[in-house]
């Protein structure tokens, strides 16, 4: 992308209008319009202000299109979701990916995911999905204990977890690029929401669907599956039940950050409790309007991505890369990027040893 592209682009994410823009940098709306169409460059006043409102830093909006990345196929975990919001993602996740793969390259320490022992491989089932799982937290030396943080654990396998803002129609996608292994995720979901949809666009990693199975729902199986292990559902819920407590749904959701609705679910897969009964507990869970916001979302924020930040924290602190660089790769300002707790300290922006 030109100059152009990245203003259009940065205004949209924040959801900020032309004219709105135009005043923040005080020009007309008809002049911002050019800096997008790439019919006027703006100078350097006016670069400044460009930064400052569009939360970016100045060498991010003239960074030009890295042509070479071309991802893959795309696989969204979303809702019905217009032509340009899924255009703004793409772009998105390929300016993301292009400062990942810099940092990388200068700091010396890529990353490469290594395929599991048996996969990937083809299901045809939903009892496939459930034993993929099964076979991937072997595979990983995962037992079957809650995991505690699973962003760290595809990051430390070598998968590149983002995470991308403005667009409400979208949890997920994961795509690939040049044997790189990308999952990107919505800004600011609930934990449990979050961890669902890492395990999801995992599934979508490591397994090909075939026969008349449905895809999206054989991912959740796995999603399912993955997160809470048949044997740790039948430990906690017994091989039958008939009612469930909201409270006891709150528990294990916090312990296995799984949310109260896929317990559920995965309590009816499982012939814990019946269809009927789901269904049940399902309208309820509608009355109350748990469908779209659980009990305990607002508190429980979802996990952040660290590998990236960490190589180009390591690679400050080195002097492999200058502190302007640092924070154009991660997207901040000089001012945040020296911050600690909120307060500017440029001196702590490296730790140096003796």
């Amino acid at each position: 992308m030109g100059i152009g592209e990245n203003i259009k682009l940065r205004r949209q994410v924040l959801k900020i209008t032309l004219r709105g823009l135009a005043e923040q940098i005080g020009v007309s709306h008809a002049t911002v319009d050019k800096y997008e169409r790439n019919k006027l460059v703006p100078d350097s006043a006016s670069l400044i202000k460009l930064s400052k409102a569009l939360q970016i830093p100045i060498a991010s909006l003239l960074r030009p299109e890295n042509q070479q990345i071309q991802l893959s196929r795309i696989a969204f975990r979303t809702r019905k979701m217009r032509k340009r919001d899924e255009m703004q993602i793409n772009a998105e996740t390929k300016e993301w990916l292009e400062r990942y793969l810099q940092i990388e390259d200068l700091a010396g320490r890529p990353r490469v995911f290594e395929m599991p022992a048996g996969f990937p491989r083809t299901i045809m089932s939903f009892e496939d999905a459930e034993e993929a799982a099964r076979d991937l937290r072997a595979a990983w030396d995962l037992g079957t204990d809650p995991i505690e943080n699973l962003t760290s654990v595809l990051e430390d396998k070598g998968i590149k977890i983002g995470i991308i803002s403005g667009i409400t129609q979208f949890d997920a996608l994961f795509t690939e690029y040049a044997g790189h292994r990308v999952i990107v995720v919505k800004e600011n979901l609930p934990r449990a929401r979050q961890r669902f949809s890492l395990a999801h666009e995992l599934g979508h990693c490591l397994l090909n669907v075939e026969g008349d199975l449905k895809e999206e729902k054989a991912m959740h199986r796995f999603a399912g599956a993955f997160l809470v292990p048949r044997e740790k559902v039948i430990f906690e819920l017994e091989e039958t039940r008939h009612k469930i407590s909201v409270k006891e749904l709150l528990i294990l959701k916090e312990k296995y950050g799984l949310s109260m609705g896929a317990w559920l679910y995965r309590a009816m897969d499982l012939g814990i409790i019946t269809s009927e009964d789901y269904l049940g507990i399902r309208k309820f869970f509608i009355s109350k309007g748990w469908n779209r916001e659980e009990p305990g979302d607002t508190i429980a924020k979802g996990e952040k991505p660290t590998q990236m930040e960490t190589m180009v924290l390591r690679a400050h602190a080195e002097g492999i890369i200058s502190t302007s660089k640092a924070a154009e790769l991660l997207n901040q300002s000089l001012s945040t990027f020296c911050s600690i707790d909120g307060e500017s300290d440029i001196e702590c922006s490296a730790v140096l040893c003796t």
